[in-house]
Formats: C-alpha cells, sequence, structure tokens
C-alpha cells in the first residue's frame, strides 16, 4: 500500500485531493493532511509515508524547502510539487530538488493516478529487491551467535524491533498457508526465510517489543490457517540490536522444538513461558554402551532395540532437544558399525542419508523413536538373517582359507570379516563345527604340513621347514611340534626316514 502525505495550506484542496486518491485504489491511503510544511516536519519522527504531495507556496515553510528537507532526512521519500504557476524556473527547480513531477492546479486526474501508480510499481519493486537482499544476508546472520560487524553493516531492518518466529508443520503447505494469512492480516512487516520444507524462521519488524495481545492475535492466525494439521511455534524476545538475531532465532527453536512433546495441533510458545530441561541428553549413551555393545556383538537384535528402547524412555523423561536426539541416533549407528562388520551395508540400503531428514520432520517424540527404532531393527534384521543363511557354509569357507593360506597370518578380526560374523559369534561356531578352537585348528594344519615337509624334503632345514609352515622362530616350532607330536622335529625327521 502508497502511504501518501498532503501539505496544502488550502483546506478545500488537501481535503478533496484526499477523497479524490481514495476513491482511486485501496493501494492508496492517504495517511495525514497539513497546512504548512511546518507541521509536518514537527511530526516526522512518528510519520511512515512514501509520497508527498506539497503544495508549492505556504506560509511557514514553503514546498520546495520542505523536499529540500525531507530528501536529506528520508531519501526514500518520493515527492509530488503542485502549484498554481506555470513559470519554467519552478518546474527546473522541483526537478533540482528531487521532486517526482510537476503538478499544475486544477490538478489532471489522470496524471496524478498515473503517477501514483507508477509509484506504486516502483516501491514495490524496490521493496521485494530490498527484501531478497535482507533474507539472503538474515539466513547467513540466524545461525550465528556473534556474526562479524561486517556482515551486519550490510543489513538494514525495517523496524525498530524485531522478533524471531520458528513455525514447523507435518505439512509444507499448512506452514505456507500461515505466512499467507499472516500478510493479508498484518502486511508486510515480516520476512519468511525458508530452513527447508514445512520449517520457516520469521523475522517480525515492530515499532515496540511485540505486546502479549498481539502474540494471541498471531497465534489465533496461525490456529486458523493450519486447522487440520499439525503446527510448532517458538517465538524469542523481542530486540533492537541486529548482532542479537542469531540468539532470537536459538531462543525461537528451542520453543519450535519443544512440540515434539505436546499432543495439542498447535504448539505456540514464547521463550518467556518454556521451561529449560534439567538435564541435556548427550551424556545418556555412555551409561548403556556397554550392554548395547556386548548384544551388538553377539546380535541379539532384541537385547539390542529393548536398550535403545529404555535410552528413548530417558530422553522424553528429560525431554531432550531434537537436535540432541539426532546426535544420540548417530552415535548408535557408529556403534553398530564398529560392533557389526555388515552393519554399514545393510543401513545405506535400508535407509540411506534421508534417516535424519526424516527424524528432522518428525512432529512427536514417540514418531522419532519409532522411525530410527524401525529403520535400525530392519538393518540388524537382515544381517542377522544373512548371517543365519551363511553360518552353514561359514565353517567350511574358514577351513578351505585356512588349508590354502596355513602359512599366513591372520587373526579373528579379519577370519570373521570374510564370512560376515562377528569375532565371537564365528569362535562359537566354529567350536561347536569342529571341536576346535580356530587357534588350535590352525596349529593342526600347520603342524600336519610340516610333517610332511620333514618326510618328503631332506634337503629342507628344520628352521626352512618351521618358517615355510608359519613359524619363523626356529624355537618356538621346535617347543610348538615337540607339544603336538610328542617328539622334536629332528626326532620326527629321523624316524621318518628309517
Amino acid at each position: 500500500m502508497l502511504r501518501i502525505v498532503i501539505v496544502d495550506d488550502e483546506v478545500l484542496i488537501r481535503e478533496g485531493l484526499a477523497r479524490m486518491i481514495s476513491k482511486e485504489s485501496s493501494e492508496f491511503a492517504v495517511i495525514r493532511t497539513y497546512p504548512d510544511g511546518k507541521q509536518l516536519l514537527d511530526e516526522l519522527p512518528s510519520l511512515q509515508f512514501d509520497v508527498l504531495i506539497t503544495d508549492i507556496r505556504m506560509p511557514q515553510i514553503g514546498g520546495l524547502e520542505l523536499i529540500r528537507l525531507l530528501k536529506s532526512s528520508h531519501p526514500h521519500i518520493r515527492s509530488l510539487l503542485m502549484s498554481g504557476f506555470v513559470e519554467f524556473d519552478y518546474a527546473r527547480e522541483a526537478i533540482r530538488s528531487s521532486a517526482v513531477d510537476y503538478l499544475l492546479k486544477p490538478i489532471n486526474k489522470e496524471q496524478l493516478f498515473e503517477i501514483l501508480h507508477n509509484l506504486d510499481k516502483e516501491r514495490t519493486l524496490l521493496r521485494e529487491k530490498e527484501a531478497r537482499h535482507r533474507t539472503g544476508i538474515l539466513l547467513s546472520i540466524l545461525r550465528i551467535e556473534e556474526p562479524s560487524a561486517l556482515l551486519l553493516s550490510s543489513l538494514s531492518l525495517p523496524g525498530a524491533y524485531f522478533s524471531v518466529f520458528v513455525l514447523k508443520g507435518d505439512s509444507p503447505a499448512a506452514v505456507c498457508a500461515c505466512a499467507d494469512l499472516l500478510r493479508q492480516e498484518c502486511g508486510e512487516c515480516f520476512d519468511v526465510l525458508e530452513l527447508r520444507q514445512g520449517l520457516e524462521a520469521w523475522v517480525w519488524y515492530s515499532a515496540q517489543p511485540l505486546t502479549p495481545d498481539q502474540l494471541l492475535e498471531i497465534r489465533e492466525s496461525m490456529q486458523a490457517a493450519g486447522a487440520g494439521h499439525r503446527l510448532h511455534a517458538g517465538i524469542s524476545r523481542s530486540y533492537a540490536d541486529a548482532a542479537k538475531l542469531g540468539a532470537a532465532y536459538q531462543e525461537a527453536r528451542q520453543g519450535c522444538d519443544r512440540g515434539i512433546y505436546q499432543s495439542r495441533p498447535l504448539h505456540y510458545v514464547t521463550i518467556e513461558e518454556l521451561i529449560q530441561p534439567d538435564q541435556a541428553g548427550s551424556e545418556l549413551l555412555a551409561a548403556y554402551r556397554e550392554p548395547l555393545v556386548h548384544d551388538l556383538q553377539i546380535l541379539n537384535v532384541e537385547g539390542v532395540l529393548s536398550w535403545i528402547h529404555k535410552l528413548f524412555s530417558e530422553l522424553a523423561l528429560r525431554t531432550v532437544c531434537p537436535e540432541d536426539i539426532l546426535r544420540i541416533c548417530r552415535e548408535i549407528g557408529e556403534l553398530a558399525r564398529h560392533e557389526v562388520p555388515e552393519f554399514s551395508g545393510a543401513y545405506r540400503k535400508g535407509i540411506s542419508a534421508s534417516l535424519e531428514e526424516q527424524l528432522e520432520k518428525c512432529m512427536a517424540f514417540a514418531e522419532m523413536e519409532e522411525q530410527f527404532v524401525s529403520s535400525f531393527a530392519s538393518a540388524l534384521n537382515s544381517i542377522r538373517t544373512h548371517r543365519l543363511e551363511m553360518s552353514g557354509t561359514a565353517v567350511e569357507t574358514i577351513k578351505r582359507w585356512i588349508s590354502a593360506n596355513y602359512n599366513q597370518h591372520a587373526d579373528l578380526n579379519t577370519l570373521a570379516g570374510m564370512v560376515y560374523l562377528t569375532p565371537s559369534y564365528l569362535s562359537k561356531l566354529f567350536k561347536q563345527e569342529t571341536g576346535l578352537t580356530l587357534t588350535d585348528y590352525m596349529i593342526e594344519i600347520r603342524i600336519r604340513k610340516a610333517k610332511l615337509l620333514l618326510k618328503n624334503a631332506p634337503d629342507l632345514k628344520i628352521h626352512e621347514i618351521g618358517s615355510e609352515v608359519g613359524y619363523p622362530d626356529p624355537a618356538y616350532f621346535n617347543k610348538l611340534f615337540k607339544k603336538v607330536v610328542g617328539v622334536t622335529p629332528n626326532e620326527y625327521k629321523r624316524i621318518s626316514s628309517v
């Protein structure tokens, strides 16, 4: 809306002009009229307007002087000069004083309205350009607790005070509907910053800090616009210092995030109303780490999920913020990747990186738990099924590898990785099927190979045979061979050659 002020010492002219302009378009609003430029200047600090229409000759401060003064203090205000004189000098002086045009009395309506419509379009385009520039800077500033002086110097806020709203909805359309309705009711008094689909930050501008009544009106508008949907809204304090934008965003985000613990359709809370949680949840996982590791290692899926449920119950009890919940979910995932070799592949196939996005969109704590547990359980169960399928061939695979590579070193972790089993599970399975531990089986194969070489390779020295079967230390080879066979390698070689 184009806000207009008229200054003319003739009451009939200024009032008639005001009526004529108001009838032309709802986009034109004559907010005040004055008989003299001095009265306008006296009230200027409390006025906000876009266009001045002023007579050229008035008793105290004339139109040309008024335009010059406004140009120095309020350069964004556009001026129209009107007069009953047709001298070129006046028109030339008006242009020099930055008047938009020079209108001859009696005013030509078509000429006046053409100018006003053009000014309205110009103002709209300028505001859109300023808003785009401002929102770009705001998006950078909001998440910085202490933005640089250079960044702040490039930002001009359209109000003396600002408050930040963070709005999250179960539908992006519902969030947009709230912004659209409030724009219709309140005008262009806030910037909308889309953080992601269904999550917006609003920077709301006002001449004074928002009052409880104003906050209540905004709440009622949100309730009407979001009917049938779930909405979470958090509101910061009102600030006058742009350097507080980051702090205001954090306050609003805290309020919005707490909505996951509420069941009502609209969660609407200011930072002053917010009860802070007693304790953060970042240290909670430590208490559950040991039993989780144990059950992950033996792939006890039921036990793992039981511990995760207990952990989530603690998080709910402490009303931990979604950011901390996401961090704990990441840590549980990392724990599983460390303890279960196949987990990375199964987890990636099952849910990919989209799980975190899904969790961020959740509107309730129970929904977050269900999403995470469902994906986590799916990955573990697929691994468990695969291991059961593999268990029949795993031992044979390991035995074949040892037989072909008996002289190479292979620790338990490496062997387990070959058949996608945990080390502890492979050990149990191998002992169950062969009656030997993996170490004992390796020794048996190596000693068997050593005995063959002692019989069939008379030219090889004892230490060469030991090295060939994986025991480069002659003393250890002698000791181990005698322990298993009952005689030393030399004695076995002598006996075999008889």
